[in-house]
């Protein structure tokens, strides 16, 4: 009996529980996608009208990247975590302040487009909490309906994560 109460436990837990690591990867497939769905159409446009193949590689990729407008992909946890860092840091600093506790200490990647990410998020999450809504349910509402302002991504890391067929010297 206990060996089956064990293996119904383990299933459960099992089908339940997603690793951190595999929950990001599938967040990365997800904006991979979506820069996919943007990018393959303006290279496309490009192409046709006559622009040679490196240079349409790389202005699809730029064009992209400063017009795409994905979701953030990033875990509930993880846009807690680093929203309530923030936040209480910008109250201990003063309200417009963009001057916050180091990368590290937030265990935030130090990436300026990284951080600027978080700027956003804390940004909408801050409105929607002047308006009476709870942290959780801000953050909630920002990850599922809203959108990025871009792709927060940079374009060497477009050009060899997400066009790995693309001949990164020829995009140089």
């Amino acid at each position: 009996m206990s060996k089956l109460l064990f293996y119904h436990l383990f299933i459960f837990f099992t089908m339940n529980y997603t690793h951190p690591e595999i929950e990001h990867r599938e967040l990365c497939q997800q904006r991979d996608k979506e820069f996919l769905a943007l990018y393959h159409p303006t290279l496309d446009a490009l192409l046709e009208r006559g622009m040679p193949e490196s240079k349409a590689r790389r202005a699809a990729v730029d064009f992209t990247l400063a017009n795409g407008h994905p979701h953030y992909h990033v875990t509930h946890e993880r846009a807690y975590r680093c929203v309530c860092q923030l936040l209480q840091a910008q109250d201990k600093r003063g309200a417009g302040s963009r001057t916050y506790r180091s990368h590290e200490a937030m265990n935030i990647a130090k990436s300026r487009l990284r951080m600027q990410m978080w700027y956003e998020i804390t940004d909408r999450v801050r409105q929607l909490m002047k308006g009476g809504v709870s942290i959780e349910n801000a953050i909630d509402h920002v990850l599922e309906h809203c959108r990025a302002s871009r792709f927060f991504i940079s374009p060497a890391t477009a050009i060899t994560k997400i066009c790995p067929h693309a001949r990164v010297r020829a995009l140089r």
